[in-house]
């Protein structure tokens, strides 16, 4: 066995074998623990009956393992709504473990958790110095000075006076350093010098970095992003959405990840100029934002998510009826419409939320012959409703 791996194993066996030292309520049910097809490291259980399942990280909790727990605990969420999830790593930035608190993910780190030197030392390695040339210095430090945080050849170009082959050549070398990060056909991400000395690790707002990419494209922050930018949702999304109309390759840089989703020119509409800190930003309207929701609920947190969202949106009495029944009638989908039809049905009589008869009257005017489910990834099983053909395959709606 390799010695990272084994390193994983007695850091396993230091966590299960001092769970009720660290916190005395928890007791070890067993290794590698498996629920919602998904195996964790330790699985535990408290006085009161109430499942843990603990993964254990050799290293610091970066963007990866904090996206996959994310993705963990919502599927655990499914079917063991009370469980708990421990993340187990060996630092964390502040902010995320806060965030992560508010999903219900606890963050233990090896200080807190007491794990000796001897097994994992806590010093961390030291950076090498930058070999950059003269030159390459120059545009380095010339960038950061700019505070770009794009840096495009005809910036180096211009800054430098050199040219645009020679520009270029310069930053593909400082993309063999590290010191810039190639994101799109002539554009890298310039990053800082803490991070390049491993003072610390690359944060950068992903909207602001959307804005400065997306420039000369036509682009709208869109979906969950959107409805975090809106103040529909309380999910810090750990990926930004972006819907465009050609293809583009997903970004990871740092704890950024962009993710783009390509939409047809008819259904690329709704978009508008939101002031974000210092920069105009095109996101999705209010109602384009409901809408979209509604047809990709995977791009907003599920189903149960997409339910909030409308419920905030109708509550804080922003909404634009007529602008929402016109957007849903150029979508042109009477799934989408159906589905929006039902769940403000639902958000009316649950939630006692105002909804103005015209829009109802505007989205049955919408609805198609065929009956579709609520949930398209749950069994098709349940109640259907005649008013608005949606089979209610998604149970009983937490919001």
């Amino acid at each position: 066995m390799a010695a990272s791996s084994l390193k994983g194993v007695a850091l396993e066996d230091y966590v299960a074998n001092n769970l009720s030292r660290f916190s005395p309520d928890l007791s070890l049910v067993g290794r590698q623990g498996k629920v919602a097809d998904r195996g964790f490291d330790i699985y535990a259980r408290d006085s009161k009956g109430v499942d843990y399942y603990i993964e254990v990280k050799a290293s610091e909790c970066n963007r990866l393992s904090i996206g996959q727990i994310v993705e963990y605990k919502a599927n655990l969420a499914k079917v063991a709504h009370k469980a708990k999830v421990i993340l187990v790593c060996r630092d964390v930035d502040a902010e995320i473990k806060d965030v992560l608190k508010k999903i219900g993910v606890d963050v233990w780190t090896f200080l807190d958790f007491g794990v000796p030197e001897s097994l994992f030392g806590y010093e961390v390695e030291k950076t090498g110095q930058l070999k950059l040339s003269p030159v390459e210095q120059k545009a380095y430090f010339a960038l950061l000075k700019r505070g770009s945080i794009i840096a495009r050849v005809e910036d180096v170009s211009l800054t430098l006076g050199v040219s645009p082959s020679w520009a270029k050549n310069i930053l593909s070398k400082l993309a063999g350093h590290g010191a810039v990060q190639r994101v799109g056909r002539g554009k890298y991400v310039v990053i800082p010098a803490d991070v390049m000395y491993g003072r610390k690790s690359y944060v950068a707002d992903p909207l602001v970095l959307v804005n400065e990419l997306m420039k000369e494209n036509d682009y709208c922050v869109a979906y969950c992003s959107a409805a975090h930018v809106h103040g529909l949702t309380e999910q810090m999304p750990f990926k930004t959405t972006v819907a465009v109309l050609k293809q583009m390759r997903p970004i990871e840089v740092g704890n950024v990840s962009v993710s783009f989703v390509t939409l047809k020119k008819s259904r690329f509409f709704g978009c508008e100029g939101v002031k974000y800190l210092d920069v105009t930003l095109k996101v999705s309207d209010l109602e384009k934002t409901v809408v979209d929701c509604v047809d990709r609920p995977e791009l907003c947190g599920g189903l149960s998510e997409v339910v909030r969202i409308l419920l905030n949106a109708f509550e804080d009495k922003r909404m634009n009826y007529q602008k929402l029944v016109l957007y849903a009638r150029r979508f042109e989908s009477h799934a989408v419409a159906q589905r929006l039809g039902f769940i403000l049905q639902y958000l009316k009589e649950r939630k006692r939320i105002h909804v103005d008869s015209e829009v109802f009257d505007g989205l049955l005017q919408l609805v198609g012959s065929k009956v579709y489910p609520l949930d398209v990834k749950a069994s098709r099983v349940g109640d259907v409703s005649r008013k608005w053909k949606i089979l209610d395959n998604a149970g009983y709606l937490e919001v």
